[in-house]
């Protein structure tokens, strides 16, 4: 080291560095300049995972159809980011080669979200996607720097076999395409140009540069994105079918991490984590529908989405829209059969296939439709009355889980009960109600359907304290791709696209 500053300091070393430095500069910006009038285009699939079912047999009720009303047999979604990260634009007339291509499994329906700037939507009116293959063409828009969209496709994965591929192909006029990096790559050229120029500005220099870059590193780590150990996610039944597949998805990631989903029911996961044992608290998060009085030590920690809940019946009751007052009378047992609904519609028993009184979602049902208690129960299978029941009662039965009472509602005649939107969604057999005229969907939402809550995740104490994996999940599920997926599943998260609140999960409700 000493003999490299005794010769920089020497008169033909100085002057030797100087003309090195011309050299290495000049050849850095040459490089900058080309690189900046090229067109680079990030294309990345961000998203690729079947749709499942939890628990398990929840598949044996829950099907997920196309739009001829055809069973999807081993449904999937892929979601790709589209975004212009050079510094030129890119005109439709720059795209050599655009698609998706997914070996072996066909394509089923596909879309376009999260347009930025939003007015980027209207270059994709008149496009037609091209279903039915493993390739999906993708349209050709022009795209400033910086800007972006999503693409989100539904597949079937039948015979596609363990792990199928979601490859993301692309070619540019004049540029190129990326797809395992948001910002294209620094030229080698460059990156020697730039090291020539601080090994030849002296060894003191050089030491003290690597010094800060250490240092740097060393602060910009902060918590890991990934960490290990187990972790217990319980609650909400409602929830814990997009729960999972986020778990599924964080371990992909982190393969030091094991996340269990456990659908127990919002009041359970939240009983079971203020009582189980005092080393497990750390590990541990509960899932709620909505805010829950009576445990102290739980923390709120994040608003997660507005669950959507619809009045479901068997696809034999003819009924396609309850004022909200009627819905109350066969929710507090005053009415024991359809006629006395509504004398158009054929008559038959009405049975009541609701939650126990432990459910988020017969809360929020209780709270916001009925504005009082839903009548207890007169039956165990929902079938007949139980003994002693006066025979004029109506059939009232509760259920443990969401998909308890998807079970019990497509396969009895006659039968009414609520769930969460997505999930009746997917199930056959089931119809949605209007109430009033509107629909579990956000805008009527936020016109004032009542039927809604939000999805807490509650830890014990305060998050910061608990175990870094349980943080490290707890953060996932607000960041954009967790976002993205529980977008597409029908919830509206509760930090939206541009990460501002939603105010739906931040406004009291009346």
């Amino acid at each position: 080291m000493s003999v490299l500053v005794d010769w920089l300091s020497a008169q033909q070393g100085v002057s030797s560095l100087i003309a090195a430095l011309i050299l290495a500069v000049g050849l850095t910006l040459f490089n900058q300049f080309q690189a900046r009038r090229r067109r680079v285009l990030s294309f990345r699939v961000r998203f690729n995972s079947p749709l499942g079912f939890s628990p398990a047999y929840a598949r044996l009720v829950a099907r997920v159809m196309d739009q001829e009303n055809t069973h999807i047999e081993q449904p999937a979604l892929v979601v790709a980011r589209v975004k212009n990260v050079g510094r030129t634009s890119i005109s439709k007339h720059d795209y050599k080669t655009f698609e998706l291509d997914f070996p072996d499994r066909r394509t089923i329906a596909a879309g376009l979200t999260e347009e930025k700037p939003e007015a980027l939507a209207g270059e994709f009116k008149g496009f037609r996607w091209q279903l039915g293959q493993s390739t999906l063409e993708l349209p050709r828009v022009d795209l400033n720097p910086n800007e972006e969209y999503k693409v989100v496709v539904l597949l079937s994965n039948d015979g596609a076999g363990p792990n199928p591929a979601a490859k993301a192909i692309g070619r540019l006029a004049e540029g190129g395409v990326v797809t395992q990096a948001d910002t294209p790559r620094t030229r080698r050229t460059t990156i020697a140009g730039a090291a020539v120029s601080i090994l030849l500005a002296g060894a003191l220099v050089a030491t003290l540069l690597f010094a800060s870059s250490d240092r740097k590193a060393g602060t910009g780590a902060g918590a890991p994105v990934c960490a290990s150990g187990e972790l217990t996610v319980e609650g909400s039944s409602a929830f814990a079918g997009i729960a999972a597949h986020l778990a599924e998805q964080y371990m992909t990631y982190c393969d030091d991490a094991k996340i269990t989903v456990v659908a127990a029911g919002s009041f359970e996961g939240l009983d079971h984590l203020q009582n189980v044992a005092p080393e497990q608290r750390p590990k541990r998060l509960a899932l709620a529908d909505g805010k829950f009085i009576g445990f102290a030590d739980l923390v709120p920690s994040r608003g997660l989405a507005v669950v959507p809940y619809s009045i479901v019946v068997n696809n034999g009751v003819t009924v396609t829209d309850l004022p909200a007052e009627t819905l109350r009378r066969i929710f507090r047992g005053e009415v024991a059969d359809w006629r006395d609904v509504d004398p158009a519609l054929n008559p038959g028993p009405i049975r009541v296939v609701a939650r126990d009184d432990r459910s988020g979602s017969r809360r929020a049902l209780e709270t916001f439709v009925l504005k009082g208690r839903q009548a207890g129960a007169t039956s165990d299978s929902c079938d007949v009355l139980r003994e002693g029941v006066p025979r004029d009662q109506p059939v009232i039965c509760e259920q443990t889980t969401t998909s308890d009472v998807l079970t019990k509602v497509r396969t009895r005649a006659g039968a009414i009960g609520y769930v969460d939107t997505p999930n009746a969604l997917l199930t056959a057999g089931v119809d949605q109600v209007r109430l009033g005229g509107q629909a579990a969907t956000v805008d009527d939402i936020r016109a004032g359907y009542p039927f809604w809550t939000v999805e807490y995740l509650y830890s014990y104490g305060d998050l910061d304290r608990t175990d870094p994996l349980t943080r490290s999940f707890a953060n996932y599920l607000v960041g954009v791709e967790a976002r993205s997926m529980i977008a597409a599943q029908q919830y509206a998260p509760c930090v939206r696209t541009d990460g501002t609140p939603e105010p739906l999960c931040t406004t009291p409700r009346e």
